[in-house]
């Protein structure tokens, strides 16, 4: 981050984006001049990403006009990158604001969730448990590696 951007020093978001090491232990899959993409760490699907402007915000309308391209930019080409080459037949993309809403972190996300035709079952009512079908680590790989593939 440059000198001109702010952090929040309780904020998780901001903590990833502080380390220089980009991995699979901080999720941040990629860093742009305005926005980066980093995995969830407790995914409701394989895949489950969040773009975040890289300043700490809260409200989208804190965004400058060029966080708020760079934002929805990547947004774009993550789901593309989802749908093929990982294969998502579709893609939820949400912002909760505000506490009342479900957000639970205090800057600004918006939630990219692959999905595929029958990726809900039992499991969840039944055994309380969702089935992941891919750690995060190899998830980070595959989205890492796309991107390479897709910006040359």
């Amino acid at each position: 981050m440059s000198a001109s951007e702010t952090r929040s020093d309780d904020c998780v978001f901001c903590a990833a984006l502080a380390c220089d090491d980009d991995g699979p232990l901080n999720l941040v899959v990629r860093r742009e001049p305005h926005a980066a993409l980093i995995l969830n760490k407790y995914p409701y699907n394989n895949g489950h990403c969040m773009v975040i402007p890289r300043r700490h915000l809260v409200e989208p309308s804190e965004m400058t006009a060029d966080e708020s391209r760079a934002v929805w930019d990547l947004v774009a080409r993550t789901a593309d990158i989802l749908r093929d080459p990982l294969r998502a037949h579709g893609v939820n993309v949400g912002v909760n604001l505000g506490s009342a809403s479900g957000g639970s972190i205090r800057h600004l996300h918006v939630h990219l969730v692959p999905r595929w035709q029958g990726d809900t079952n039992f499991m969840p009512v039944v055994g309380e448990t969702k089935v992941m079908v891919e750690l995060n680590e190899q998830t980070f790989a595959r989205l890492r590696d796309a991107f390479g593939e897709a910006t040359g």
